[in-house]
């Protein structure tokens, strides 16, 4: 089980039993000062406690994170969570600053709006079923296509990403019957990825799209559109990164997919980390 959040610090105490004498006493240091930890780097503790960093990162790994950089992010999650309503009172005395936090309040919630329970099984169905997912993003959507590679690649499934145009329509060109193609586009319309996502539709793969636009071309191609929200029309939306919709829906569809076969796709994570963390 891994501890998010507010209930992060309870997690550590509940994992005690796991941790050798040093990496207690980490522990308990971590648990009576979370925000001095939360703002300090790894070789900083191990300084201060006079302690080893790999004995920072092996603690870390028995909390299930990959090192201390993740670890440390949840914990200022924490920290942040415990003193939301003197953070929120203290944004909101600047109309700039809360119009942007409202914003981001709004993505999120518009969101999870748009999207169903059943989009997310039906994705998690098309994944897993796949030989082969070719994911499809130019710009700024070709960053998210990164992204989801990152995600989904640790928990073992076959996934390839393309961000050049040429290098896409020729990827669509040897995707098969038992491949998944995926499109990512914000407006639905980059001319790049309905090319390749063409291509693709005419070799028998099956379409997934991710888009802010329901009636777009891109999303008329699909065998499942799941919608994000589209931030065009917001004040400050131009200050918003456009990956932030789909990064949200990516996490839901991580999370159901580990959901449906936890301890399988916890060992292709667990087994990427340790090979990440042999060789370097």
């Amino acid at each position: 089980m891994e501890y998010l959040g507010d209930n992060l610090l309870h997690g550590i105490e509940c994992n005690m039993n796991k941790f050798t004498n040093t990496e207690e006493e980490l522990a308990r240091y971590i648990i009576e000062h979370p925000d001095e930890i939360s703002q300090i780097t790894s070789s900083q503790i191990a300084k201060r406690l006079h302690i080893s960093p790999a004995t920072i990162t092996r603690f870390c790994q028995k909390m299930l994170f990959s090192g201390f950089n993740e670890f440390k992010h949840e914990l200022k999650r924490y920290v942040d969570l415990r003193d939301k309503p003197n953070l929120t009172a203290d944004i909101k005395q600047m109309d700039y600053f809360a119009q942007l936090y409202q914003n981001h309040l709004d993505i999120i919630e518009n969101t999870f709006r748009k999207v169903s329970y059943l989009d997310i099984q039906q994705a998690v169905s098309f994944l897993t079923q796949a030989d082969k997912i070719h994911v499809y993003g130019i710009g700024n959507s070709g960053i998210t296509a990164q992204e989801f590679k990152s995600k989904f690649f640790r928990i073992g499934l076959n996934v390839e990403t393309i961000t050049d145009p040429h290098q896409a329509v020729m990827d669509a060109a040897l995707s098969t019957e038992k491949s998944v193609v995926i499109g990512i586009s914000v407006s639905g319309q980059t001319k790049e990825v309905i090319r390749a996502v063409n291509i693709a539709k005419r070799q028998g793969a099956a379409i997934l799209v991710f888009t802010g636009e329901k009636e777009s071309e891109l999303s008329h191609l699909a065998d499942l559109t799941i919608l994000s929200m589209n931030k065009r029309n917001m004040y400050m939306g131009q200050n918003i990164s456009p990956s932030l919709p789909f990064f949200l829906l990516f996490d839901l569809i991580y999370t159901e997919l580990i959901a449906k076969d936890y301890k399988n796709r916890i060992h292709f994570r667990e087994k990427t980390l340790k090979a990440f963390y042999d060789n370097y």
